[in-house]
């Protein structure tokens, strides 16, 4: 059975799943084998599982992961850390109409937006991160920067609730490095 490092580490796998692609890996790429050798230095640490076994482990952490969490918790987790594009998207319009902001629908909108896909990764235009673009309404500045920090935390507050229900999960289920044998 793998074990994960932490809340983290187990997000960060079962959230890019796609990479995995079951095809017949070159002679070099096959002389690599990923292990907890790589992440804690000077530590001996193998999961001794194969590629299809590892892949295995986590889609089933995935699929508790879903059904364990709550919606707005597995939407923030997804929209902020899939690598899937679909997935991401749909993340986005779930999370828009919930989040709790005292913000108009299009400031949510492009807040959202902006968080899942901040302005260092390439995707959206840069005149898309102006947030004057974000109300036709004229509102304040002052006011439009106290919706997006409202909006934001909102949505870190989520992401962190995730993390902390992943971690007691992992634990509860002996995944984490220090509870395995």
């Amino acid at each position: 059975m793998t074990v994960y490092r932490d809340a983290a580490h187990c997000i960060s796998r079962v959230m890019s799943i796609e990479i995995h692609d079951g095809t017949k890996k070159a002679s070099w790429q096959r002389m690599y084998k990923a292990s907890f050798d790589d992440e804690l230095p000077g530590q001996s640490i193998t999961d001794d599982l194969s590629p299809e076994e590892r892949l295995t482990q986590d889609s089933m952490t995935r699929a508790t992961l879903k059904r364990s969490l709550p919606e707005v918790q597995w939407q923030a987790l997804v929209g902020k850390y899939s690598i899937n594009q679909n997935e991401v998207k749909d993340a986005a319009a779930y999370l828009t109409p919930r989040v709790v902001s005292p913000a108009h629908y299009l400031f949510k909108t492009k807040c959202v937006m902006a968080w899942i896909v901040p302005e260092r990764r390439n995707g959206l235009p840069a005149s898309f991160y102006v947030l004057h673009s974000w109300d036709a309404d004229g509102t304040p500045e002052r006011t439009l920067r106290r919706w997006r920090s409202i909006t934001k935390r909102w949505l870190d507050d989520q992401v962190s609730a995730a993390h902390l229900a992943v971690e007691a999960l992992l634990e509860e289920r002996g995944l984490l490095h220090q509870l395995a044998a």
